[in-house]
């Protein structure tokens, strides 16, 4: 009989890719099924056997910490800060374009996933409503106050109320992707159709209860 041949250790690329499939996996199965899904069933929808994935990710609780650090990191775009404080661009223009490129690259399992996330007080965990607040609902505020006249716009602290004024528009533009990924109804228009509305329907508003909320 012939020696056996030893089997060569996966290099850095290949051990790299296994990773990814099993994240990937995850996420997937995660999103459809919820957090129950066992490991044996995720290293097969990655092609990996269950000692690759214990190698590669460990235990279940680390699976699922990558898992939403994929889910929360990397959506965001520099240039969406720039954006939003750009004044040569017209308010209600900025906000639809940001809008319809924010909530353009969210997938049905990533909503689906997402929503799942909610439930397990992970968007507080992670300070992600800090995140939102600063990013995207603090500088529409100021951008508001400053089309609405506001004195002293910019050197006023945004308040709780002016952060839930802002959520309407937000949540508003939020809804029709879980309406249409979680909970599978029928959503009439597409993004680039429904974004400018809500944008027209809530600005003139938004001036007149910014006004009030800073009289």
């Amino acid at each position: 009989m012939g020696k056996a041949t030893k089997r060569k250790p996966a290099t850095g690329k290949v051990r790299a890719a296994s990773a990814t499939r099993i994240v990937d996996a995850a996420f997937r199965l995660y999103a459809e099924h919820g957090f129950d899904v066992s490991l044996a069933r995720i290293a097969a929808a990655a092609r990996v056997t269950p000692a690759v994935l214990a190698r590669e990710v460990g235990s279940k609780t680390a699976l699922m910490q990558r898992v939403f650090a994929q889910l929360f990191a990397g959506r965001w775009k520099p240039e969406w800060d720039v954006l939003l404080v750009d004044r040569r661009v017209p308010l209600e223009e900025r906000l639809t374009r940001f809008y319809v490129e924010y909530r353009g690259n969210i997938v049905r399992d990533g909503a689906r996933l997402w929503t799942r996330a909610g439930l397990l007080g992970l968007h507080k965990k992670g300070d992600f409503s800090g995140t939102l607040a600063k990013r995207i609902l603090a500088p529409m505020i100021r951008e508001l106050r400053h089309e609405a006249g506001v004195a002293g716009a910019a050197e006023r602290a945004v308040s709780g109320r002016e952060i839930e004024l802002a959520q309407v528009l937000h949540g508003a533009i939020a809804f029709p992707h879980t309406r249409s990924h979680v909970f599978d109804m029928t959503v009439h228009g597409t993004l680039e159709e429904l974004v400018p509305m809500m944008v027209r329907v809530w600005l003139p508003g938004a001036m007149l209860e910014i006004r009030r909320l800073n009289a």
